[in-house]
């Protein structure tokens, strides 16, 4: 069955989005993607052969969301995150579904130990306490709903091998905080099924080994050839990074395999060393 798709906030992984349902006309009859400025969202959409839209949570009367459609915001929550889900849920109203890219940092600090679901909603962080009270909001939505809570994500452009080859990758603590990840390919994968799906509420989109982040990074500056990256206090940076990076939370991708069907093209960060490595691109964790 097609639909048309409404993908509010296309960066980096609403455009990753984008392009996978471009491919896919056995699921969109129509794609609409937005920005918040009007003329990047159509300079974007014209590269892809879609419409584009300008389209900002925080000013409800530039949402307009076809009747049926299934909405993914990837945007993320800006001064008022409670106020913007409310403003999208009236203008979802007649909408098929909504899914929401939300973030394993609503979590608490795990100390090592495996996060599902259930674990207590608890941030470390602004930004994790921003869509905390995101996804909040989303319980008053008269559609069906899941909030993706979306681990670390990596992809094309966006890692750091380059980081670690420049010697400008430092490890945040002793090296030993579990750091979850996911490619942005799996984030894809686990965004379309979740539109086109029955499952609803929040489900953490995750690969299978949150490794230390102190041995991805030995790993990939001894693959370059490098010494270990140093080790920095989490005292020596800001809140938000200490936080994103030393809560020491394993997230498990249980109800992402086992209920939302998601079969992980990257099981683990692992997986793209070799390719990236070997051409020297930064598509690593």
């Amino acid at each position: 069955m097609t639909a048309t798709w409404l993908v509010l906030g296309c960066g980096y992984t609403g455009t990753a989005l984008a392009r996978n349902l471009v491919g896919r006309p056995d699921l969109a009859a129509d794609l609409v993607i937005t920005r918040r400025d009007r003329e990047a969202a159509r300079a974007l959409a014209a590269t892809l052969g879609v419409r584009g839209e300008r389209a900002d949570l925080a000013d409800p009367a530039s949402l307009v969301v076809p009747a049926g459609a299934i909405v993914v915001c990837t945007a993320p929550p800006g001064s008022d995150p409670a106020g913007e889900i409310r403003a999208l849920i009236a203008a979802a109203r007649g909408a098929a579904k909504l899914v929401y890219v939300s973030s394993t940092g609503v979590y608490g600090a795990g100390h090592g130990a495996w996060v599902d679901e259930s674990w207590p909603i608890a941030p470390l962080t602004d930004t994790g306490r921003a869509r905390a009270a995101a996804e909040a909001a989303l319980g008053d939505a008269g559609v069906p709903w899941v909030a993706l809570r979306a681990a670390g994500i990596y992809g094309p452009g966006r890692g750091l091998v380059e980081r670690v080859r420049a010697g400008t990758y430092r490890v945040i603590g002793d090296g030993t905080s579990h750091v979850a990840r996911i490619h942005v390919v799996d984030l894809v994968a686990a965004i379309v099924r979740a539109g086109t799906t029955a499952i609803t509420g929040p489900i953490n989109a995750a690969d299978d080994d949150p490794a230390p982040i102190g041995e991805v990074a030995d790993t990939v500056a001894a693959r370059l050839g490098l010494p270990p990256p140093p080790r920095v206090p989490a005292d020596r940076v800001s809140p938000e990074v200490a936080g994103m990076l030393t809560a020491n939370r394993r997230i498990s991708n249980r109800r992402l395999r086992d209920e939302l069907g998601v079969a992980l093209r990257y099981p683990s960060w692992r997986d793209t060393l070799d390719d990236e490595l070997g051409r020297g691109a930064a598509t690593t964790p």
